[in-house]
């Protein structure tokens, strides 16, 4: 479906997501969609073929729930310092879960190490969270029930948008097994004033591009959008080889992240549509001396297609003339554990 260029780059729009929660339409397998539903997929195809963010509401998460998980994360995160370094599971590229302590991973090579640690939890059976607190077992899987169920109904949204089967993304996501929730924390820092114009210095998060379908963030409620902040580049890559990361970066201006979630488009999604949707470039920086006095907590659901799906693009987005993609066939797999062991061999020197 074809749309106008969203709002400018900094300010996303609000989508409130309501007809895709409904049993109604194409959620229950209906060929035509409810009005509500091609309203929603219309305010993602603009913002998609923009910038790739967008602002959900009442997406199948309560506020309730929404808290417990963040005094979860907070519970987990607050163990002191040996037990999460003996105890806790160590994050590898073998199964993606578990802990990565601070200053263990890179998501911009150039950088020195992200000033966070993380906690990853996902759909293999075998998730290991000895060590952790119930209550942040006891959400992880509530989390992972009902963001399940949320992906899939964006991710057809999504299909609607773009004028594909209704399943194109949504049969993608049956095993879940790339799918992936990650708990952060970002604890208070040093406030340096210059170490978002150059590279030497770290950062909270690095400057990249996420690299699966697309990604739902939740902030913590003394979080925000205080230090968030995105970019357009070309390829829809940044930092390490493809560079890109001076100049340009505007805030991130939401009304209120607390009550909803932010939901970009990643890697993937621009590869598989040979570039019709964006993915657009964000990091994370200390902005002054009283947001590096806090703790930031956030939680990201990052939504990437089945190991074993092949990402190819459909004839239907190829340019008139074109009679192939810009982009060679991948698997999921191949793609999203290149990016994985990337961003996990941190810059040493």
């Amino acid at each position: 479906m074809e749309s106008k260029s969203s709002s400018c780059l900094g300010s996303i729009p609000t989508i409130d997501f309501t007809p895709f929660t409904k049993n109604e339409g194409v959620v229950i397998g209906a060929s035509t969609p409810t009005l509500g539903q091609l309203a929603v997929a219309n305010q993602i195809n603009d913002a998609c073929r923009s910038h790739g963010f967008v602002f959900l509401t009442n997406f199948g998460l309560s506020d309730q729930e929404r808290q417990g998980a963040f005094h979860a994360s907070k519970e987990l995160f607050g163990l002191d310092n040996d037990h999460k370094m003996n105890e806790l599971h160590r994050l590898s590229t073998n199964d993606n879960t578990g802990y990565a302590p601070f200053l263990s991973e890179t998501l911009n090579r150039t950088r020195p190490p992200d000033l966070k640690e993380a906690f990853n939890v996902n759909y293999n059976p075998n998730n290991n969270l000895s060590g952790c607190p119930e209550s942040f077992k006891t959400y992880s899987d509530l989390l992972l029930k009902k963001l399940k169920k949320a992906a899939i109904h964006y991710a057809m949204a999504c299909a609607l948008a773009l004028g594909l089967p209704l399943d194109f993304f949504s049969k993608a996501l049956i095993d879940m097994d790339l799918c992936t929730i990650r708990y952060l924390h970002y604890p208070p820092c040093s406030f340096d004033d210059s170490s978002s114009s150059g590279l030497e210095k770290p950062i909270r998060v690095g400057e990249h591009t996420d690299w699966g379908l697309f990604t739902f963030l939740f902030w913590g409620e003394t979080s925000g959008s205080q230090g968030f902040q995105i970019k357009q580049v070309e390829g829809g890559e940044v930092g390490g080889a493809a560079g890109q990361e001076q100049g340009g970066w505007q805030d991130l201006l939401i009304n209120d992240g607390t009550s909803g979630v932010i939901v970009n488009t990643g890697a993937l999604m621009a590869r598989w549509t040979n570039d019709v949707w964006k993915a657009t470039a964000h990091r994370v920086i200390v902005p002054n001396e009283s947001v590096a006095k806090r703790d930031r907590y956030s939680i990201a659901f990052f939504i990437d297609p089945d190991s074993k799906t092949v990402i190819d693009t459909p004839s239907e987005l190829l340019k008139d003339g074109e009679t192939t993609s810009k982009y060679y066939p991948v698997s999921s797999l191949e793609f999203i554990m290149a990016k994985l062991r990337e961003a996990q061999s941190v810059k040493t020197t």
